[in-house]
């Protein structure tokens, strides 16, 4: 017989930018993800990335609350952490949305070794969840797309995901190589270009997603986790256009045109709310595939 293609993951796949996600694509990362968080208690997840002073993504922060949301309503314990570059536009979010908003702020100015430390002794994460978050290439540099060094305004908030505890499961969401999780594919990643070696981060996961999108890839964990609990989960194509615009409003950019514009990596917002309709239609027309707990 045939192999059963995940429809979700046809979805995630798409490379509308051209970011050449094929290359280091990992099929059933979403439902995985999914089936891992579906027994989590206490899920600790982060987001952003900064290519500038004042210059944090539009990418990141709607996945993370996205995903959150929906671990909330099914009954887990979610605390989010970022740092001073992202939490405007987490925050942002989060309202948008209609959360809580409660985001442990990554500290400047103390060692990483303490804040990291102190964050995992003071919750306990069964889960770590990165979204769009830079994770350090193997010299130990955070990079764009382009290259350039972003150590300056992004906190190595990945040392929560080289330092927890054994016991803790870890999710990586991302779609350029230099996020945390892509240590995972770097093998792969390394062999496209000199760019991509170069910006290509060691940091691994347990669960890595890879999408057009880190949003995309966010808002495919949900639907896997509609799926598996037979609740309506996912957001509103009304919804997505109301988050981005909050980014916005929140001082964010673009993170491949630079500009401050109701855009996610080069593309406009009607594609990622039609997008986002995509995955409601696959959820609505999948039958559900049990309990989230176990």
């Amino acid at each position: 017989m045939p192999a059963v293609v995940d429809p979700i993951d046809h979805l995630l796949a798409l490379d509308p930018g051209a970011r050449g996600i094929a290359g280091f694509f990992t099929p059933g990362g979403a439902r995985r993800a999914a089936a891992a968080l579906a027994r989590g208690r206490r899920v600790l997840v982060t987001t952003g990335f900064a290519v500038g002073p004042g210059l944090a993504e539009t990418d990141g922060p709607p996945g993370a609350t996205v995903l959150g949301r929906a671990l909330r309503l099914l009954g887990t314990s979610v605390f989010y952490v970022t740092d001073a570059a992202t939490l405007p536009l987490l925050e942002a979010t989060l309202k948008a949305l209609g959360e809580p908003v409660e985001i442990i702020a990554f500290p400047d100015g103390e060692p990483t070794e303490t804040a990291v430390g102190r964050i995992l002794g003071k919750i306990a994460p069964t889960h770590l969840v990165a979204v769009e978050r830079p994770g350090r290439a193997k010299d130990g540099d955070y990079r764009s797309a382009r290259g350039e060094s972003v150590a300056a305004w992004n906190r190595p908030v990945d040392a929560l995901f080289l330092r927890h505890r054994r016991n803790t499961t870890t999710i990586g969401i991302g779609d350029g190589g230099n996020e945390v999780g892509m240590g995972n594919v770097r093998a792969r990643l390394v062999r496209q270009s000199p760019l991509a070696t170069r910006i290509a981060s060691v940091v691994r996961v347990d669960h890595l997603v890879v999408a057009g999108t880190s949003n995309w890839g966010a808002y495919g964990v949900t639907a896997h986790l509609a799926l598996l609990s037979g609740q309506p989960l996912l957001h509103t194509p009304e919804d997505e256009r109301r988050l981005v615009a909050a980014c916005v409003e929140a001082g964010a950019i673009d993170g491949l045109t630079r500009r401050r514009e109701e855009t996610v990596d080069g593309l406009p917002v009607e594609a990622h709310a039609a997008f986002v309709q995509l995955l409601r239609t696959v959820t609505e027309r999948v039958p559900a595939r049990g309990g989230t707990r176990s």
